[in-house]
């Protein structure tokens, strides 16, 4: 069996990686968190979310896998040193077409695409009992200034907002008083969903900004697996998202000043069904399993 290590930083939620264990079960994959003491020579492939990499080897494939771009400072100029720098891999896959586009490499390196999908456990429609009015899943850190939510809903008389995620030392502290917003910390994946279809609301918060307005929002694919009614900020992705699929998602400004309870109760959401974006079917539909097949048959 072909041993395959996943390499990542460890930094961002990565629930692709389930999802390659289980349905790519004639390999034997290692993620490099959970493994002491490995060499890269103990395996068959290399798998990194990139990313840099700067080492150039000969002896052992590579695919290099870009599911975001850089952000921060000097994004762009990250994103030119990975493009100008990064060794030469076997096989790139990128998460959608924009990315790709992005990056733009001029060599002839095999890619394909392989967007988010959605895990079983949030399409499972239990009975809840609504004890939030509103959720919010995920990062929460500054370079996406979502203080400005915590700021919104800590002034005004929204209801309760459940927020599930790791959010900023700065900001918890800042904000931990305020009964109305309730942290509940990074949990489980597998249990979000249960805790999240306790609210009646989701917010799906993205700066109207490069990289984040291109870049596929598994929450929001989430929120609606879930069939939570949706809020989210007006960006290039989501809009061609709502717009595609025949959705209907409440729109607010960065600053908040247009959500307003009153319009929010009356608006007409709609969601359509999502079951395309199940994992299975984003893995079947994205040709790593025959592009896996081809490389190591090009090994020998």
């Amino acid at each position: 069996m072909k041993k395959i290590l996943l390499l990542h930083s460890g930094r961002a939620h990565l629930p692709e990686l389930l999802m390659y264990k289980k349905f790519l079960k004639e390999y034997s994959f290692v993620d490099c968190q959970e493994a002491k003491g490995y060499s890269i020579e103990d395996f068959d492939l290399i798998w990194r979310f990139m990313g840099t990499d700067f080492q150039f080897s000969k002896k052992i494939p590579c695919v290099h896998e870009y599911a975001s771009l850089s952000v921060g400072r000097a994004a762009k100029l990250k994103d030119f040193i990975k493009r100008s720098f990064n060794a030469r891999p076997s096989l790139r896959i990128f998460l959608n077409q924009a990315i790709q586009k992005r990056y733009s490499f001029g060599d002839q390196v095999p890619y394909l695409y392989r967007d988010m999908g959605i895990d079983e456990h949030f399409f499972r429609m239990e009975a809840t009992r609504k004890e939030y009015d509103f959720v919010y899943v995920g990062n929460m850190g500054a370079d996406r200034k979502f203080y400005k939510a915590l700021d919104f809903f800590s002034r005004h008389s929204m209801g309760r907002l459940l927020l599930i995620g790791t959010p900023e030392d700065s900001l918890y502290t800042e904000y931990k008083k305020f009964d109305n917003l309730v942290f509940a910390g990074k949990i489980p994946y597998q249990e979000v969903p249960a805790l999240a279809r306790q609210a009646e609301y989701a917010l799906n918060y993205i700066p109207d900004r490069y990289p984040y307005n291109i870049q596929t929002s598994t929450k929001l694919l989430e929120y609606v697996a879930m069939g939570l009614k949706v809020l989210t900020t007006s960006y290039f992705w989501v809009n061609d998202f709502e717009q595609r699929r025949n959705m209907a998602f409440y729109k607010f400004s960065e600053d908040f000043h247009d959500l307003d309870l009153a319009r929010l109760k009356s608006f007409s959401f709609r969601n359509t069904a999502v079951d395309d974006l199940r994992w299975e079917n984003i893995f079947k539909s994205s040709g790593i399993e025959s592009a896996l097949r081809i490389l190591f048959c090009q090994m020998g």
